[in-house]
């Protein structure tokens, strides 16, 4: 356990004692594609940690339309908040393919804390780095045009989960449409094609046979 432990970021900041400590509390699940990990307004009762495969997280209106929060990949944590808040799931969390998901218990990690300060000190500096990039995707929505915001989300999917081509391409890994792109971003579908058409002019994006995704990252530099 302890081995596969130092593959995420959180872990690799704890001492050899921590980390054992930690693994004491731990368990590796695996779901299967379309399988839920939790629901929204379910008890809070575990945080998790990405190993193998990509979970999505999104809520679902009145009307039933699904909103698209994130997508965690291997090395991530999710839900973030769940290290210091009480309080039900703020949303729900499915597998968009087999995932492999190490989950840890909120109140035996708290415990855990209680005896081990340094512990926590190490657990904010790790939160206070999601943060950063939080309020950097909060600024980009409010201060950056629509095509600018798309190109940006694209680049942060492809950086996260994608696999670079032989043409300078890289192919996001996740087969998401642009409905779900839309609903990441609060837009319509047909400004998402819109903005696909001209990037695809420009040679920024394309899409493969598939249906997958690839963007050229050099491009989206030279293109603000």
């Amino acid at each position: 356990m302890n081995n596969n432990m130092m593959h995420f970021p959180f872990f690799k900041m704890l001492n050899t004692h921590e980390l054992a400590a930690v693994a004491t509390i731990s368990q590796i699940q695996h779901y299967k594609k379309l399988n839920h990990i939790f629901y929204d307004q379910t008890e809070m009762t575990h945080f998790y940690f990405v190993e193998e495969g990509t979970v999505k997280i999104y809520r679902t209106d009145v009307n039933g339309k699904e909103q698209i929060v994130n997508f965690f990949g291997p090395g991530e944590l999710f839900p973030h908040h769940a290290f210091f808040r009480t309080g039900p799931y703020p949303a729900n969390a499915v597998v968009v393919e087999d995932a492999k998901i190490l989950s840890i218990s909120k109140n035996e990690f708290e415990t855990l804390v209680k005896m081990n300060p340094e512990l926590s000190i190490k657990m904010f500096k790790y939160l206070g780095n999601l943060i950063v990039d939080l309020q950097k995707r909060l600024q980009e929505k409010i201060l950056e045009p629509t095509p600018q915001q798309l190109l940006l989300m694209l680049k942060r999917l492809a950086l996260m989960h994608g696999e670079v081509e032989n043409n300078d391409f890289t192919k996001i890994l996740l087969k998401i449409n642009k409905q779900e792109l839309a609903n990441m971003l609060g837009l319509t579908r047909e400004t998402v094609s819109r903005n696909f058409t001209v990037f695809k002019k420009m040679h920024i994006l394309k899409e493969d046979a598939d249906g997958f995704i690839e963007i050229n990252l050099h491009k989206i530099k030279d293109s603000k």
